[in-house]
C-alpha cells in the first residue's frame, strides 16, 4: 500500500497544483456582476444559510418586539384599570355624597318649620337584634338633649329619647310595642292610641267600631299626651280590623322608612308647646 502511494505521489502533487491554479485563475475571472467565479460559487453555495439565519433573525427580532409591545399594553391596561377603578370610587362618594345633602337640605327645611329648638343627629346604631325599636343618636346631654324629646324626620315622627348620655341618646321609636302615642285620623279626627307593632309598623287602638275610617287616610299626633307636639305625620292606615268588644284595631303603616334611617331631628320642646302650623 505504501509503495503504491510512494509511485503516484507526483499525479497527487500535480492533481493539487491544477487544482490550485484552477482556483487563482477563477478568482481573477470576473462575472457580469463584477464578482469573481470562486466569488460568485461561494455565494452560491451559501445563499441558503444566509436566507435562513437572516429568516430567523427577523422573527426573533419581530418576536421580541411584539413581546414587549405586548408587556406595554399590559402595563397600560392596567393603569387604565387602576383609573376606571379611581373614577368608579370617586363616583360613589360623589352620588354618596348628594344623596347625603339632599337628606340634610330636608333636614334644615324642616328645622326652619318647627316651632321649636331643635338639633339635628345622626343615626350611629340600631338594637342588639338588628331591629329599628330602638336607635341610638351621636347627640346627648351636651347639645340639650333630655329625655322625652320627640324625634321627628321630614317625613313623620320616629319616637321619644329614652336615655340621654353626654353626647348620645337612645330613641324609642313608635315600632316598639312598649311606645305609646296619642294619635288622631287626619281626616274625620278620629282619636286613638297609637302602639308599637314590632317591625310590621303599629296599630291604633282604642277605636269605636263605629268611627268612621278607611284604609289610606292620614293618622298624625294629637298632642294629647304632652309628649309630642300636634300635628305631625304618624302613617297612613294600612287595614282595619275587629278588636274586642265595641271596638277595632286599625293597622298603620309608618310614613318613616325605620330600616333607611340616618338623619333625624331632635325637638327641644319646651312644656306647653304650641301647635304646629299648618303647612
Amino acid at each position: 500500500m505504501a509503495h503504491l502511494l510512494t509511485e503516484r505521489k507526483p499525479y497527487l502533487l500535480l492533481l493539487i497544483l491544477l487544482t490550485f491554479n484552477l482556483g487563482l485563475m477563477s478568482s481573477r475571472i470576473r462575472s457580469a456582476s463584477e464578482r469573481s467565479l470562486l466569488e460568485e460559487g461561494i455565494l452560491g453555495l451559501g445563499s441558503p444559510f444566509l436566507k435562513a439565519a437572516g429568516w430567523i433573525g427577523q422573527a426573533v427580532s419581530g418576536t421580541w418586539h411584539a413581546y414587549v409591545g405586548l408587556r406595554g399594553v399590559e402595563r397600560e391596561n392596567r393603569r387604565l384599570r387602576e383609573r376606571i377603578d379611581a373614577l368608579a370610587l370617586q363616583a360613589h362618594e360623589a352620588e354618596e355624597a348628594r344623596q347625603e345633602l339632599g337628606r340634610l337640605r330636608e333636614l334644615l327645611d324642616l328645622r326652619a318649620g318647627v316651632p321649636f329648638d331643635s338639633v339635628p343627629a345622626r343615626v350611629i346604631a340600631r338594637g342588639v337584634d338588628g331591629s329599628a325599636r330602638v336607635v341610638t343618636l351621636d347627640r346627648g346631654g351636651r347639645e340639650g338633649v333630655r329625655i322625652n324629646h320627640p324625634v321627628i324626620t321630614p317625613r313623620g315622627v320616629v319616637g321619644r329619647i329614652i336615655e340621654a348620655a353626654t353626647a348620645a341618646s337612645k330613641v324609642q321609636t313608635i315600632l316598639d310595642p312598649n311606645s305609646g302615642v296619642a294619635g288622631l285620623i287626619q281626616r274625620t279626627r278620629v282619636q286613638g292610641m297609637i302602639v308599637g307593632d314590632g317591625d310590621r309598623g303599629c296599630r291604633m287602638e282604642y277605636v269605636s267600631e263605629l268611627a268612621n275610617i278607611e284604609v289610606g287616610d292620614v293618622v298624625v299626633t294629637s298632642g294629647l299626651d304632652q309628649i309630642y307636639p300636634k300635628g305631625y305625620t304618624l302613617g297612613m292606615v294600612a287595614a282595619i280590623g275587629e278588636g274586642e268588644g265595641l271596638t277595632k284595631i286599625v293597622e298603620i303603616r309608618p310614613e318613616v322608612d325605620f330600616r333607611r334611617l340616618e338623619e333625624v331631628l331632635v325637638l327641644l320642646k319646651r312644656e306647653g308647646p304650641p301647635e304646629r302650623t299648618a303647612p
